[in-house]
């Protein structure tokens, strides 16, 4: 059974106002050495400062690591969890990010941190290319304990509290006889939840545009 498409969607923000005839000129005229421009400077950034971004980066993904292990020391100490590679993620990544992959059972867990931003994505072991929001997928494995955060803003250290009850869950949900179907029911929420919002805008004379999903 394949896994389903996510919905994308695009709210407009206003009407868009059609540029006057020497703005479109003066794009026309600018935008070609500009963007060669950009290509140079680019390239010469990377040549000359790319090392130190790649060793900031370094050192940001190894201090979320060990934030980690320490806020959820009972992955590694009781289920023999393993940091394995970042596969499919951009390095270094941008605005002081860090991604650390987690490998439990048949559970992946992929922790993102940027600015201001935490969050946690779920896969399979059998489809570790198919990720999923943590709260999607968990949604239906246990009750959410109303006096902690909200599923959509936890943090490393309450997500113990979310993570623990739900692990074996998880892990089962995850097999291989059961992961199409467990991630497949994660985009039907996903969608639903989409409609639903698309819905409200038209009501209020909004009209969203839907985005192809791209192609596995």
């Amino acid at each position: 059974m394949p896994i389903d498409q996510k919905k994308r969607m695009l709210v407009p923000l206003g009407k868009p106002r059609q540029p006057s005839v020497s703005a479109r000129l003066l794009v026309a005229v600018l935008r070609p050495p500009l963007l060669v421009l950009g290509f140079i400077f680019g390239n010469l950034y990377r040549l000359c400062f790319g090392w130190l971004d790649r060793r900031v980066a370094r050192q940001n993904e190894q201090r979320f690591a060990d934030d980690i292990r320490t806020q959820l020391s009972f992955l590694f100490s009781e289920h023999g969890a393993q940091i394995i590679p970042n596969e499919g993620t951009p390095f270094p990544p941008g605005f002081d990010g860090a991604y650390v992959t987690i490998a439990v059972g048949t559970l992946r867990l992929r922790f993102v941190r940027g600015r201001d931003d935490f969050g946690v994505r779920a896969a399979s072991e059998f489809a570790p290319q198919d990720w999923e929001d943590f709260r999607l997928v968990a949604d239906n494995i246990g009750e959410w304990d109303t006096s902690q955060p909200r599923p959509d803003s936890y943090s490393l250290e309450t997500f113990e509290s979310v993570l623990r009850p739900r692990l074996a869950g998880l892990q089962e949900a995850l097999t291989k006889d059961r992961f199409e179907a467990t991630l497949n029911r994660a985009v039907t929420t996903h969608n639903e939840s989409v409609d639903e919002y698309a819905a409200k805008l038209r009501q209020s004379g909004i009209v969203p545009k839907f985005i192809d999903p791209p192609r596995r």
